[in-house]
């Protein structure tokens, strides 16, 4: 039955529009018998519940904004992505992605465009563009606000932070177990954001802690993450230090490590043997020819917390800021020499 009504399927069912009502939303006690009635009618008359017309009426579309990039060539935002997109059927909500092109006023006005097509929250993974006065907006209208890895210091907003320092020291704890002292580090330019600060600072102190300084020659810096910065940066390290080599290299992105092994086949140096490589995020790692070791994040876990800190303000009215910090982890892939085991 074309554009059937809940009418239509009460009439047919033999029960209440409030009964179907309760069914469809699976809300309110049914009886068994009567719910099986109920679908089967559904089925029958091919009744399609409008969505639309359910969100006008209570306030809910079960939609929630996520704000990202330009594109999602770097697949540490794709990874976000996909575990916000699983964790959102799991409360029966949708992810409409809304794409930021890193910048400000197209930024605002999709977030404007968010709250007119009345989604129920907006997620940032990638950094937030937008002024805190255009959060505000959003927050005034009481849509929950969470950001990932790189929030703004305001109130009313719930962050998901990934603990940056800590996967560096990891990386540079695993070197140092493998008997390696003379070592060098890749990343992108430090700027406000603290999050190159933290993974640069981490691989640090982790050395320092240790009594191995890190070298200014052993150290460069990229403008973006991109694999062909990655390549130069590398290209950098081996020119720079030809006499002495760098016998191993943090690099604080996969897609960094991969232009910097393109140049490494180039110049037809070989991974372990002749430098060894942690990567960072775990994207690209296992991927690499030879796959790389590489600091890894919990990417499901981080879908179920921003969701979870989403459903808290949402359905359970919580009105305080919460802040939640996950620890990364390294997985071995074997692209670090055993010194110790060589010297034995």
């Amino acid at each position: 039955m074309p554009n059937a009504r809940i009418k239509d399927v009460a009439k047919h069912a033999g029960v209440s529009e409030a009964t179907i009502t309760r069914v469809i939303n699976n809300m309110g006690y049914v009886a068994e018998e009567t719910r099986k009635k109920v679908l089967k009618s559904i089925d029958a008359l091919e009744y399609v519940p409008n969505r639309m017309a359910r969100a006008l009426k209570n306030n809910r579309t079960g939609i929630i904004g996520n704000v990202l990039p330009l594109s999602l060539d770097n697949l540490f935002f794709s990874y976000i992505a996909a575990s916000l997109k699983e964790a959102a059927l799991h409360y029966d909500y949708q992810i409409l992605p809304m794409y930021n092109e890193r910048n400000k006023e197209l930024e605002e006005r999709l977030l404007q465009e968010a709250v007119s097509r009345m989604v129920e929250g907006i997620i940032f993974t990638a950094t937030v563009q937008s002024s805190p006065r255009a959060i505000k907006e959003v927050l005034n209208k009481n849509i929950p606000v969470i950001m990932i890895e790189r929030p703004l210091d305001m109130s009313g907003v719930d962050k998901v932070l990934l603990d940056n320092f800590f996967g560096s020291s990891m990386a540079a704890e695993k070197f140092i177990a493998m008997g390696h002292k003379n070592l060098s580090f890749i990343g992108r330019e430090l700027r406000s954001d603290f999050v190159e600060y933290d993974r640069f600072n981490g691989f640090k102190q982790g050395l320092e802690r240790n009594s191995l300084p890190l070298k200014d020659k052993m150290v460069v810096y990229t403008p973006e993450y991109t694999s062909e910065y990655g390549y130069e940066a590398m290209k950098k390290i081996i020119t720079q230090n030809k006499k002495q080599g760098p016998g191993a290299c943090f690099i604080a992105s996969d897609i960094l490590a991969c232009g910097a092994l393109q140049y490494l086949y180039d110049a037809k140096l070989r991974v372990p043997e002749d430098i060894s490589i942690i990567g960072y995020d775990n994207t690209l790692s296992a991927l690499c020819s030879p796959q790389i070791t590489s600091v890894a994040f919990p990417y499901e876990e981080i879908g179920r917390t921003a969701m979870s800190l989403f459903w808290e303000r949402r359905e359970q009215n919580r009105c305080f800021d919460k802040m939640v910090q996950l620890s990364p982890f390294i997985i071995d892939r074997g692209s670090i020499f055993d010194l110790k085991t060589k010297l034995k």
